[in-house]
């Protein structure tokens, strides 16, 4: 049984609204940083990662893309 004491009972806290297009937003931004990153590297180390795996009929492709 619930004693009746007179105390108001608190009023509950205003529930926390998700941001959903930030979360998108930011989603979004990290994938294009990982594209540039994974570009970069192509540019920089692709010959060389071309070379040793033994395909070397597609360095010169690669370079005329660069």
């Amino acid at each position: 049984m619930a004693e009746v004491t007179g105390i108001p009972v608190a009023p509950l806290p205003p529930t926390k609204k998700n941001n959903t297009w930030l979360i998108v937003l930011v989603v979004i931004l990290v994938l294009c940083c990982c594209c540039v990153g994974a570009i970069g590297l192509i540019i920089a180390f692709g010959p060389d990662i071309l070379n040793e795996l033994g395909f070397y009929v597609l360095v010169p492709a690669l370079a005329a893309m660069i």
